[in-house]
């Protein structure tokens, strides 16, 4: 009798044992599967839910209280949290929400890390990628955004990763190890929208590309120091949170510009030109006396400049009955523009002789001029060119001072 009454004590003692171990606590509360967050209330706040025939039912909560958050919505009065027991509250500053990190989420979900597949990995101090598995082993390359790595391995409290610095397939691969801890499978991207001209990079100082104002981008995650991972055209890195805004950013439009100021280019000043078809080539020209430029060309092959070759150029503008014409003439281009003001959408301006409707005239807008972006005031869209102050960018060629 008393081995049975042990054997049960002991079956209870291990079975409360697992039941423990199996809870997972996170700020002060256990978290159970599919929450997403953790609402308190700075006073008491009424909270709502809706009852299967059209009826509410209200809900009094203390301030200091606590409920589980299951995800957010958009209501007709804004955003509201999704509360236990179907109960829902409006995002106002009485209410204080804080997100369960991906990685605890996926802990209650038991959710596991499978090789082959894209995760990330961040901290407040960034992460470092060691040689073995544990803390004391050497530092590899630390990443101090925290960075995305593909599992190779899984080894205890560590994941083995590959990891590419510069997210270039050919080049720079490291393989080492980082604390399992640190690892979250890497969550479906939002949309948001740069709100700057900004630099997407995959590390400090490694810059991707420049984005516009208004490029869409997709935010995987943020980092403790206040980095967006994103991706844009299949680029993926790193850019300040601060440069994102969750709405959409529409460039404002003019129907009008009323005189040709505000596109004069100073003729002073160097111009550049590029063609990029058929052959890729780039010249800068310098003015040598009133309205004659001289420069040299080069031929790019492979991104390696060629030799040089020095060329003349003539850039001359005049305004007459509001009537503004100028002329790049070099014997590698003629370029004449012609237009007329007040110009309008849907007008017509003349390049070379060639009628190109108005389409859009934006107050400002951001352009790529060399692989980065900058904010032009007064930008026209007309047919394949886009004009601007001391810009005319064609299919294949633009010049800029």
């Amino acid at each position: 009798m008393k081995t049975w009454i042990g054997l049960l004590v002991l079956i209870m003692c291990v079975s409360f044992q697992s039941n423990t171990e199996a809870k997972v606590i996170w700020d002060g509360a256990e978290i159970v599967e599919g929450q997403t967050g953790k609402l308190t209330f700075s006073k008491d706040v009424k909270i709502y839910k809706k009852n299967a025939d059209g009826t509410s039912t209200s809900l009094i909560v203390k301030k200091g209280e606590f409920y589980r958050v299951y995800g957010q919505e958009y209501s007709t009065v804004g955003k509201v949290y999704k509360m236990s027991g179907g109960y829902r509250v409006q995002v106002t500053d009485l209410v204080i929400y804080k997100e369960v990190p991906l990685a605890i989420q996926q802990q209650v979900a038991g959710v596991k890390f499978t090789v082959g597949t894209t995760v990330f990995a961040s901290s407040a101090k960034g992460v470092s990628i060691k040689e073995g598995a544990n803390p004391t082993a050497k530092t590899i390359i630390h990443t101090p955004y925290g960075a995305v790595f593909k599992v190779v391995e899984l080894s205890g409290d560590y994941v083995k990763v590959e990891y590419n610095p510069r997210n270039d397939t050919k080049i720079d691969y490291v393989w080492g190890y980082v604390p399992q801890n640190y690892v979250s499978n890497l969550p479906e991207g939002k949309i948001q929208y740069v709100n700057q001209i900004v630099d997407l990079s995959v590390r400090p100082g490694w810059q991707i590309q420049s984005l516009k104002l208004g490029t869409s981008v997709k935010v995987y995650f943020t980092t403790a120091d206040g980095r967006a991972y994103v991706s844009s055209s299949n680029l993926y890195g790193f850019l300040p949170a601060s440069a994102l805004s969750k709405t959409a950013i529409v460039e404002k439009e003019l129907q009008s510009l009323a005189e040709p100021s505000s596109i004069l280019f100073d003729a002073s000043k160097n111009i550049f030109l590029s063609e990029t078809a058929p052959y890729y080539y780039t010249t800068e020209f310098a003015p040598i006396s009133t309205n004659r430029w001289q420069g040299s060309i080069s031929l790019v092959f492979d991104d390696e400049l060629g030799s040089a070759k020095q060329v003349e150029g003539a850039l001359s503008y005049k305004l007459e009955n509001n009537k503004l014409t100028y002329h790049l003439d070099s014997e590698l281009h003629d370029n004449k523009v012609t237009i007329q003001f007040p110009l309008k959408v849907k007008d017509t301006i003349y390049v070379n002789g060639q009628p190109q409707r108005v389409t859009k005239i934006y107050e400002q807008s951001a352009l790529n001029i060399r692989g980065r972006y900058e904010t032009f005031e007064n930008v026209v869209i007309a047919g394949e060119y886009i004009l601007a102050k001391g810009l005319m960018k064609g299919r294949y060629d633009y010049w800029i001072q």
